[in-house]
């Protein structure tokens, strides 16, 4: 993976974490947290994409598809152990 793959991760986990945050709420230490889980989550979706083998909206070596669903189940399940959602 290159250097720019990891950056263009970086930036739309962060988006998706700033996503989260503005729909569910908080400070500015819970968008902080909601914005590693989101990279965690990304980068977790990535590595069971490459596992299972199948490709979902692939962008360049990017498994947009994979990296985005399993994102967003960490942000809810990191959303639902750190404080209520709604």
């Amino acid at each position: 993976m290159t250097i720019q793959a990891i950056l263009f991760i970086l930036l739309i986990s962060a988006f998706y974490g700033c996503l989260f945050h503005l729909i569910t709420g908080g400070n500015f230490f819970t968008m902080i947290v909601d914005i590693f889980i989101a990279i965690a989550g990304f980068f977790a979706g990535q590595f069971i994409g490459n596992i299972v083998g199948r490709e979902v909206l692939r962008v360049g070596v990017i498994n947009l598809g994979w990296g985005t669903a399993i994102s967003i189940v960490f942000l809810i399940v990191g959303g639902m152990i750190s404080r209520p959602l709604f």
